[in-house]
């Protein structure tokens, strides 16, 4: 899902360097995003891309010098999007429980929005596909695990499995619920799931992690 966070090795002390593109470079990108919304992977060609960014396709191998690598450039605009904000708005809210919650309201933000569990369902066969880009998402997952495993126990005596189990489950129902509001968009209940998460892992953050004590 599309995010902002930390590279593989960040703390929250430490907000994700964001890759820059050049306007036109960028324009590309968010034209492929929309085609992958509205038409899926399957609509995804040089020429639809062309007609949606206004621009000559051929600027698609100048930036990104194929469609594979226009492929990896929109694996990482999964995981940024200033929509949504950035790292440091979460890393800014005061340590322990503060900063927990602003986690949670923050992937909230995400969760709520369609497109990305859309983005995320038409791209992942390719990314499994694919070892480059199995890869590069494997070394974003893994940054998005101890980012949201820290801020969730920021504060708290918790060891590091704790944590990183805590980001594990964090991602797993951020991802989990994006692929099923694309799979289902009108039946599907997201946001009131997301609510009954953040319930959850709140209680379990305050009245848990907080009290140093371990759950079996």
């Amino acid at each position: 899902m599309t995010r902002t966070a930390g590279e593989p090795g960040t703390t929250p002390d430490t907000a994700r360097a964001r890759r820059e593109f050049p306007p036109t470079a960028a324009r590309l990108l968010a034209a492929a995003r929309r085609i992958l919304v509205r038409k899926g992977y399957a609509g995804l060609t040089m020429q639809a891309i062309q007609k949606e960014a206004g621009v000559n396709g051929a600027l698609v191998h100048y930036y990104f010098g194929s469609k594979a690598g226009l492929l990896e450039a929109l694996v990482d605009s999964l995981f940024e999007d200033p929509a949504f904000g950035y790292s440091d708005t979460v890393t800014s809210a005061p340590a322990g429980a503060a900063r927990a919650q602003a986690l949670l309201e923050w992937l909230g933000r995400i969760t709520a929005d369609r497109r990305s569990g859309r983005l995320l369902y038409e791209l992942l066969p390719h990314i499994l596909r694919s070892q480059k880009l199995r890869r590069r998402a494997a070394e974003l997952y893994a940054a998005y695990r101890e980012f949201d495993g820290e801020c969730l126990a920021d504060g708290a005596d918790a060891d590091a499995d704790l944590r990183e189990d805590l980001g594990a489950l964090s991602v797993a129902v951020v991802e989990g619920l994006g692929i099923q509001a694309a799979v289902d968009s009108g039946g599907f209940e997201r946001d009131r799931a997301y609510a009954l998460w953040q319930q959850v892992i709140t209680h379990y953050v305050n009245d848990v992690i907080d009290d140093k004590e371990v759950v079996p």
